[in-house]
């Protein structure tokens, strides 16, 4: 076999061999992601004092059987407001006029669907759907809500698990191109054995002077 044909079946079997090793660590990644609710949550409704001490945006859950047209959720910050004024945008500076502090509230609501969830229930762990976040300042917070709610926060543990899927979807990716890659490595080495012909050594005849 010529030395170009071995060259490219090796690369395009261990090219084919890693790619296909990544491909199933990129699916492991992808099918191992799994987190708590309740076990991530910062705190549990439906009353209480929710003390916001993060920038972070606050998603809140609720168990599948809530039905998300009939959940009701308020936050009520110190000052007596329930949002933020609608012209400022800034929290009410609770001077007796709560007309203008439902225009936005601190907790956003999500559309409901007609399962009695919400629109975007379909990636939420088993169990529990995402209803709507909180968006605040720092401070403390009365909550009252018609059911038990848990608030997660959303970039240290969903934006954790969106990367650690979005890893396992880049390595899948690879996996399978540089697999692909060795395919077409393993099929131009089998052509290149076909065709080129080894360089043989030349035969050199010597015709022996006789005496």
């Amino acid at each position: 076999m010529h030395v170009a044909g071995k060259v490219f079946l090796g690369l395009g079997a261990v090219m084919l061999v890693v790619g296909g090793i990544m491909t199933v660590m990129g699916g492991d990644t992808i099918s191992d992601i799994e987190w708590d609710v309740e076990g991530e949550s910062i705190f549990e409704g439906p009353t209480g004092t929710y003390s916001h001490s993060s920038d972070d945006i606050m998603i809140i859950y609720v168990d599948d059987s809530v039905d998300c047209e009939s959940f009701e959720l308020t936050y009520t910050n110190e000052t007596g407001a329930s949002g933020y004024d609608a012209d400022s945008m800034d929290d009410s500076d609770g001077d007796g006029d709560a007309t203008n502090d439902a225009d936005y509230p601190f907790f956003s609501k999500e559309e409901c669907a007609d399962d009695g969830m919400s629109l975007s229930s379909g990636d939420d762990p088993s169990g529990f759907y995402s209803i709507g976040s909180f968006s605040g300042k720092r401070g403390a917070y009365d909550t009252d809500a018609s059911s038990s709610f848990y608030t997660v926060p959303f970039f240290s543990t969903i934006g954790g698990v969106v990367e650690d899927a979005a890893s396992g979807f880049f390595a899948i990716i690879g996996g399978v191109g540089l697999a692909g890659c060795g395919v077409c490595s393993l099929l131009l080495g089998g052509l290149l054995a076909l065709v080129l012909k080894d360089d043989k050594p030349a035969t050199v005849m010597t015709n022996q002077v006789q005496q």
